[in-house]
């Protein structure tokens, strides 16, 4: 997206610039092919945009269905805790009831009734209950069938939060595999973008030779005609000034012819030096020189930390699944992307439990920079960096859920100071 950037304003000037200079048909034809390739280039540049813009909401979904996940397994592992207390309260329960029923049924003296028919054990058994019922052992059948209810509306609630578990994995993969695609489908952009893009660029450096010579041409126009100018300034300088003298001559003769016919003298005696008037001094042509054409950089002068397609929103400050919150941003990508040094700095690379392989970068402007989740390193043991360097491929180690992406912080001023990392990257990535 700063490519339409970059392409815009120095594509607008040379053509502008060469309509001026009154080109041949052969620049015309040129500028036409430049302002052609730049509408298909806008037209593919659409194209990312509206793809990103959906790379990254498919991005949002899948980490705000990972985040239900990981709340619904919670609830699950809860529910089924208290499944296992409440089933024990209930078995508890059940065995004390059979206790006291036995027990009134040892105790009693009365004969057993013969409602049951032969079944002397079976009404043996029904005499016993409703002796437990009617010599007040009711508080227990109630925590009994309060407990029951309990455990069947907790098995309820299990059997519901299961069912919503397998739409969220759905839903996560679902976002996952969209992500995946629409990154596939940006890097396709680049593929069809790039011979053009190389295409523009070799015309816009014959235009910009082409209007450098015009630029000179001029140049030495101008400066020829100010030499010109100069120089019959100069020469009319020169005439004015003998004329000066020579009317300054004529009128010292006449003077002296004057004095001496006062005083008695002969013409021509005592004749004074003529007067020389000093040259005057040639003027300086004026230096000109061509501006440069301005030039757009981001202005954090940062490297984007990815090279290759990913989505991109801002999760900075998001729960996290172990507690606290989001001190970065996730960047999705395919597993192998490149992973840059944003600035120059001495780089690390090490393990750690929860982010897996991880490169960490001490810029030398005092910032901290935290890559993890990566699949691999690179320019391990390197020490000192430039900004651009490899030190690493996107992965999904660590945490990372099972999907490709990375983690990525800014510490401003040193470790600790988390900074959002989401406008930073927006401005050197897009």
């Amino acid at each position: 997206m700063r490519r339409k950037l970059l392409l815009g304003l120095p594509i607008a000037l040379l053509l502008a610039m060469s309509s001026a200079s009154g080109a041949q048909s052969e620049v015309e034809q040129v500028r036409a092919t430049v302002t052609a390739l730049q509408d298909e280039i806008d037209g593919y540049l659409d194209q990312l945009i509206a793809t990103q813009a959906r790379a990254d909401a498919a991005g949002v979904r899948y980490w705000e269905a990972d985040l239900a996940l990981y709340e619904l397994n919670v609830e699950i592992v809860e529910l089924s805790e208290r499944i296992v207390g409440i089933d024990a309260e209930v078995a508890a329960l059940r065995q004390q009831m059979v206790q006291i029923a036995v027990q009134r049924y040892i105790d009693s003296t009365e004969p057993p009734s013969i409602l049951a028919g032969d079944d002397i054990n079976h009404q043996a058994a029904v005499d016993a209950l409703a002796r437990f019922v009617r010599e007040g052992s009711l508080d227990i059948i109630d925590d009994y069938r309060r407990a029951k209810d309990d455990l069947d509306e907790a098995q309820a609630q299990l059997a519901e939060r299961a069912r919503h578990q397998q739409e969220l994995i759905g839903q996560a993969a679902s976002a996952a595999a969209t992500v995946q695609a629409e990154l596939n489908a940006i890097g396709d952009v680049y593929l069809e973008i790039a011979p053009r893009l190389y295409e523009q660029d070799r015309l816009l450096d014959a235009l910009e030779e082409e209007e450098r010579r015009r630029i000179e041409e001029e140049l030495r126009r101008r400066q020829a005609e100010e030499a010109r100018r100069l120089e019959a300034a100069r020469a009319a300088a020169i005439a004015a000034d003998e004329s000066l003298r020579a009317t300054q001559e004529a009128a010292r003769i006449a003077g002296e012819e004057v004095a001496r016919a006062a005083a008695g003298g002969e013409p021509g005696d005592g004749a004074l030096p003529p007067v020389r008037p000093g040259e005057p001094s040639e003027a300086t042509a004026a230096d000109a020189s061509a501006s440069a054409l301005p030039v757009l950089a981001a202005a954090s002068g940062w490297v984007c930390p990815l090279a290759g397609p990913f989505s991109h929103f801002d999760d900075f400050g998001d729960p996290r699944h172990y507690g606290g919150w989001h001190k970065g941003n996730d960047l999705i990508a395919p597993t192998g992307t490149p992973v840059l040094a944003v600035e120059s700095g001495r780089v690390e690379h090490r393990a750690n439990r929860i982010g897996g392989n991880s490169a960490y970068i001490f810029a030398d402007s005092g910032n901290y920079y935290y890559n993890t989740h990566l699949s691999a390193y690179e320019n391990v043991g390197a020490g000192w960096v430039p900004a651009g360097a490899v030190i690493g491929y996107v992965g999904d180690s660590g945490n990372a859920a099972g999907l490709p992406h990375l983690h990525f912080e800014y510490h401003l001023g040193g470790r600790g100071n988390h900074i959002n990392p989401y406008p930073i990257v927006h401005e050197a990535c897009f």
